[in-house]
């Protein structure tokens, strides 16, 4: 838009000046609505971001950023600490002697000679490891009376349909389970290591039998804590065949039961629960935990404390906030020392500092 300069307003027309007028209103409109939206944008920039500390966003995800040179870290023990040793074996499995045979200065004989002291050092090393092959050899005989044909029983871990011994397939299913190792690097270990030649697809399918005969435990694990009377749940996702789906935990003091399924809604949690009802449900402000057949809903408190710890990050200071934060560590702190291997309350003390949290509770929520 080309503007007239000020000493040109007195010579345009009336027509002239109105249409200027109107294409400035248009113009202040266009800023005023940008400005509004940089308003915005500019408040949420000036908001703390979320992190771990204040949401339920997981550490991997925080900003890594260091505003200033970090002081440099002096290596090595600190100042008085105690030097710790590896302890010595009493029955090493292999004792090599250092004798003496000749003295340095003089050259004499000295093999005959007690030492006054023997200096003890052990070293710990891997034995050698090669595959073990063992051979089955089953035998069949024919009954010369009835003609039939019976076969050698064979030993329990070596059957006929097994190509790998039980250690092996324990190790595949360690390392690739435990140590979460793709399947090609899991032969590579295998092959580097033990000098075992495994395909990607032997390995897969030993990873698979253990699946199957672990189905049983995990329907007697998922049946004692479905009957639990208090239940703790979460949800997180989890890549499947390149695919996003959820894996769900349920905790109770009976067990922990994992299943990984491409929802993410309360029908997970209706199905795993059948008709059951819990006592008390122990979970996040996530709609379908909450939905959870239960009798009472105990909100997760580290997540509270996050939400709260975000308000305060917002606010400068909030004294409601920073009071339901006080009142939520209290209590975590109370039940661990109630709960500690030596308990340091009694029933009674522990009841009696029970009612004083849920006092104080009330007030706060009457504010």
């Amino acid at each position: 838009m080309n503007l007239p300069a000020p000493e040109q307003l007195e010579s345009l027309s009336r027509a002239e000046l109105l249409g200027l007028v109107r294409e400035l209103l248009l113009l202040v409109t266009q800023q005023q609505a940008e400005i509004a939206q940089l308003k915005t944008e500019l408040a949420q920039l000036k908001q703390p971001p979320p992190t771990s500390r204040n949401s339920a966003q997981p550490p991997s995800r925080d900003q890594k950023v260091q505003l200033t040179k970090p002081p440099k870290k002096k290596h090595g023990p600190p100042f008085g600490h105690t030097r710790h040793q590896r302890p010595l074996v009493d029955n090493p499995e292999r004792v090599i002697p250092a004798g003496v045979s000749s003295g340095q200065a003089c050259q004499a004989n000295l093999q005959g000679v007690t030492p006054a002291h023997i200096q003890r050092r052990q070293l710990t090393e891997l034995p050698s490891v090669k595959p073990l092959v063992i051979e089955t050899q089953q035998h069949e005989v024919i009954c010369p009376h009835c003609q039939t044909l019976n076969l050698g029983a064979l030993p329990a871990g070596l059957e006929a349909e097994r190509h790998f011994g039980p250690r092996l397939e324990a190790t595949v299913i360690y390392l690739k389970q435990q140590q979460h190792l793709s399947y090609e690097r899991l032969v590579q270990v295998l092959q580097e290591l033990y000098g075992v030649t495994l395909s990607e697809g032997g390995a897969r399918s030993i990873v698979e039998r253990a699946s199957r005969l672990a189905l049983p435990v995990a329907a007697q694990i998922k049946e004692q804590v479905r009957s639990s009377p208090h239940i703790q749940s979460d949800e997180t996702s989890a890549r499947v065949a390149g695919a996003n789906w959820w894996q769900w935990v349920f905790r109770s003091a009976a067990g922990i039961y994992h299943t990984i399924v491409p929802r993410r809604n309360a029908a997970v949690i209706a199905d795993f629960m059948d008709d059951a009802v819990a006592e008390v449900w122990n979970c996040d402000c996530f709609s379908a935990q909450l939905k959870a057949p239960t009798e009472l809903c105990q909100l997760c408190l580290a997540h509270q404390l996050r939400d709260l710890q975000r308000v305060l990050d917002e606010t400068g200071q909030h004294a409601w906030a920073a009071a339901v934060q006080k009142l939520f560590r209290a209590a975590i702190h109370l039940k661990n020392r109630f709960t500690a291997a030596l308990p340091e309350l009694t029933w009674r003390g522990y009841w009696r500092r029970v009612t004083e949290l849920e006092n104080r509770l009330d007030r706060l929520l009457s504010r």
